[in-house]
C-alpha cells in the first residue's frame, strides 16, 4: 500500500498545491481556475505516482480526489455548470485503458456541516486555508455535493462524528469487506 494526497503527492503537484492552498492570493481565485488547477495536479499525480504504484501491484490510498473537486468547486462554490467539464476531465484522467482506470472506491468521511466547519477551524495540526474559512452554507453545499457524487462513482460513507477509534474500525471493516485488506489484519 502507498498513501498520497490531492493536490500534491509529487514534487510538481505539490507546487500546484502551493498555488491552490498556501498562496495568499488563492482565496481570490475563481472556481473555474481552481477546477483546472486541481485537475492539473491530479493528472500529474496519476501519471507519476498512482499509475507506477498500481503497475507494481500496490494499493493506492489518497487523501481527497475528484470527489472533492465535485463537492467543493461544483457544489460548494455553486458552479454546477462545470459538470460537463468535470465529466470530460474525469474521462481524460481516468480513461479506461490498459494503463488507466477510475478509482475503485471512494470513502467519504461524513459530518454535519457545523461539525465539519468547527473541526476545520480548530485543527491546530494543519494550516487553515481559504476553503476552511467559508460560511456554513458552503459547508452544507459541499456535504450535499459528496452525496450527489455518490451517484457517479462507487462511494461508501463513514459516519465521522463518532470517536476516532470507531471511525478507524469502520474503515478497516469496510476495507476488509471490499477485500482491500485481509480481515485478519486487525482485531475486531
Amino acid at each position: 500500500m502507498v498513501f498520497t494526497r490531492e493536490p500534491g503527492g509529487t514534487p510538481f503537484a505539490e507546487e500546484i498545491r502551493k498555488l491552490l492552498v498556501d498562496n495568499p492570493l488563492a482565496g481570490k481565485s475563481t472556481a473555474l481556475n481552481n477546477f483546472f488547477l486541481f485537475w492539473a495536479a491530479r493528472e500529474e499525480l496519476q501519471e507519476n505516482f498512482v499509475l507506477p504504484a498500481l503497475q507494481s501491484g500496490k494499493h493506492v490510498f489518497s487523501d481527497r480526489g475528484d470527489s472533492s473537486t465535485y463537492a467543493f468547486q461544483l457544489c460548494g462554490e455553486e458552479n454546477e455548470q462545470l459538470l460537463p467539464a468535470f465529466t470530460y476531465m474525469r474521462q481524460l484522467v481516468f480513461a479506461d485503458s490498459i494503463r488507466r482506470r477510475k478509482p475503485d472506491l471512494y470513502v467519504i468521511f461524513d459530518l454535519p456541516a457545523e461539525v465539519a466547519r468547527e473541526r476545520a477551524l480548530r485543527d491546530a495540526n494543519r494550516k487553515q486555508s481559504h476553503f476552511d474559512n467559508r460560511d456554513i452554507g458552503y459547508y452544507e453545499r459541499v456535504r450535499n455535493g459528496f452525496k450527489k457524487f455518490a451517484k457517479l462513482a462507487p462511494v461508501e460513507f463513514i459516519d465521522a462524528a463518532r470517536a476516532p477509534e470507531e471511525v478507524h474500525r469502520a474503515v478497516m471493516l469496510l476495507l476488509a469487506a471490499k477485500m482491500v485488506i485481509p480481515e485478519f489484519a486487525f482485531i475486531v
